[in-house]
């Protein structure tokens, strides 16, 4: 067997810190530690593996390559020691441990009940969701910084390892009755008469943005919102103040507080967008992660796709 280096996992620790804070001092703040002791252990890390990790100048300047790479072992090394002592740490009370958790906004009501089913279930393990965009979601499964993800998949991933489709988004317009006098009498409104609206939507980094846009690019028009923001509750204050309109799921409506205001389904064309469970590429799956994937196959998954 190859002989190891002499370092050890508070090492790995100490190198994650350094590239959560990106400077010396913090990083040994939140590691309780002085900086001098931090700065040490990092170039005793440097000296046993024989490559630098960090640039330095007055202060951190970031990570070399190697360093970019060692980041990518130590958290990959970190995760599977917390799967590690999960799963020889329990004594058949079921997984116990924080399960990370991140949470496209507009999935947040449907991750909200399988989370609480699974808590009840587990009563020693502690989900931990956080609204997050999908782009941040894909990050933070790529570094193992989330055990899962409730986010929006491509077309071809419900085919993937790791990937359980769960279920369909659907869109619908939720605005106030005075601006639709005269545009509709039914349930239903097309996306382009909703484009003359004035919109509250959420900002374009999210994910939903997008599909909102792409669809009505697609009918030919791009509407200029009124209001941008990243949280669904804060356009959902909005749409009760004034006399606004929005492009919300129907998960979201469903659960917002939308009396005296019209919910119609937005059609021509109908829309709708898968959205999964994803967990890290990874063998084998941590066991808090493995108890919300089973839950949430048993209840939700449509396809038979442990990964």
């Amino acid at each position: 067997m190859e002989k190891l280096p002499p370092f050890d996992l508070m090492d790995l620790r100490l190198l994650l810190a350094l590239a959560e804070h990106r400077h010396f001092a913090q990083a040994a703040r939140a590691c309780n530690l002085s900086q001098p002791a931090l700065s040490g252990r990092i170039r005793k890390l440097e000296s046993a593996l024989g490559s630098p990790l960090v640039f330095r100048g007055r202060r951190f300047e970031g990570f070399t390559p190697e360093g970019e790479r060692a980041l990518g072992w130590a958290r990959l090394i970190l995760s599977d020691c917390s799967g590690f002592v999960q799963d020889l740490g329990g004594d058949g009370e079921g997984p116990r441990g924080t399960l990370r958790i991140g949470v496209v906004p507009s999935a947040t009501p449907f991750a909200g009940r399988l989370c609480g089913a699974l808590a009840s279930r587990y009563r020693r393990l502690r989900p931990q969701a956080l609204s997050m965009s999908y782009s941040a979601i894909e990050k933070g499964l790529q570094e193992f910084t989330l055990d899962v993800g409730f986010t929006y998949l491509r077309p071809g991933m419900e085919k993937m390892p790791g990937v359980l489709p769960l279920f369909e988004e659907q869109y619908c317009l939720v605005a106030d009755p005075a601006l639709l006098k005269g545009k509709s009498n039914s349930a239903s409104l097309s996306w382009r008469d909703a484009s003359d609206l004035p919109l509250c939507l959420l900002t374009p980094d999210m994910q939903n943005r997008r599909i909102i846009d792409e669809t009505f690019a697609a009918t030919g028009k791009t509407p200029g919102p009124r209001f941008e923001t990243n949280s669904f509750n804060a356009i959902l204050s909005l749409l009760r103040e004034g006399a606004y309109a929005a492009v919300l799921p129907k998960e979201q409506a469903g659960v917002g507080h939308t009396e005296g205001l019209l919910v119609l389904d937005l059609v021509e064309p109908e829309v709708r967008s898968m959205i999964g469970l994803v967990v890290p590429s990874r063998e084998p799956m941590l066991p808090v992660t493995a108890a919300l994937w089973d839950l949430a196959k048993s209840v939700y998954g449509k396809f038979d796709n442990p990964g």
